[in-house]
């Protein structure tokens, strides 16, 4: 016991003694020490140096400049506009700017859709914008919105909407803008053949679909709640078109809507149009 004692004792002392030595006798020590000192004022000044280079007056951001992330030209987003809406988080210098504030700043201006800043050295930025192409109104809503080419549902000035009479439209139970959207192209597919195109299409809250063409005809298709129905309204639409031509040629244009919600066949409505 006592030999394993003064084994024990025998690695502790030295290290003690290296504890308790006078730093100033052991050069080694001195050396190590010195140079810990020597790396932070290096890093310390380091700092300094960068900090005060950074905030020069060269580096305070005077320039920014628009551009569109397409290869078209921005319709609704200028610089003016920009600075009205978002310009305290453009403000800053060169290095000290937040690019993701500024970003979600921009990204939350009407009609811009999505947004990316980068920095110009050494005083400027350059923002990029991706705006909303506006497709159609939608209506599923306490207020109307407006619909891009995603899908997307976005508020924005409708007055501001190029060609507005053009707009399709569009409703249904909220959340469901992206469903319709989807149900957009399979229609527009679908009518292909007659040369027609949707001009508005609604998802009741039923989750029935009604639908208006171009060429006037409003097609009442039913209700999807699962794949059995999706299949059902496809083959009710592939009917309809095998018999178009017999319509046509017995009532010309008058036929103004047409329900699809039939087993084996389906109604149509005759307008006073001759």
């Amino acid at each position: 016991m006592i030999k394993r004692i003064r084994e024990i004792f025998s690695v502790i002392y030295p290290a003690f003694g290296l504890l308790v030595l006078p730093v100033w006798n052991s050069a080694s020590r001195l050396r190590i020490i010195s140079n810990i000192f020597f790396v932070i004022a290096f890093l310390a000044f380091s700092l300094w140096g960068f900090s005060w280079i950074s905030h020069r007056p060269v580096f305070t951001l005077t320039h920014v400049t628009v551009e569109s992330m397409s290869s078209g030209s921005l319709k609704h987003i200028n610089l003016p506009t920009i600075r009205a809406r978002a310009a305290e988080k453009l403000k800053g210098n060169f290095f000290d700017i937040r690019l993701d504030q500024a970003r979600e700043a921009l990204e939350t201006m009407p009609w811009v859709r999505r947004a990316s800043v980068r920095r110009v050295w050494p005083n400027g930025l350059v923002v990029a914008i991706e705006e909303h192409v506006p497709l159609g109104v939608w209506a599923g809503q306490e207020t109307p919105h407006l619909m891009n080419t995603y899908g997307e549902v976005f508020t924005a000035n409708m007055a501001e909407a190029e060609d507005g009479e053009l707009l399709l439209k569009f409703s249904g139970p909220p959340g469901s803008n992206k469903e319709v959207y989807k149900k957009l192209q399979m229609i527009n597919t679908w009518f292909k053949p007659l040369k027609t195109d949707v001009t508005a299409l609604e998802l009741s809250s039923r989750y029935a679909w009604k639908v208006k063409l171009s060429n006037g005809l409003t097609i009442e298709l039913g209700r999807e709640l699962d794949e059995r129905d999706s299949k059902q309204i496809e083959l009710a639409v592939d009917r309809l078109l095998k018999t178009w031509p017999q319509v046509q040629e017995k009532w010309a244009n008058r036929v103004d809507s047409i329900d699809l919600r039939y087993a084996n066949g389906y109604a149509i409505h005759l307008g006073k149009k001759l």
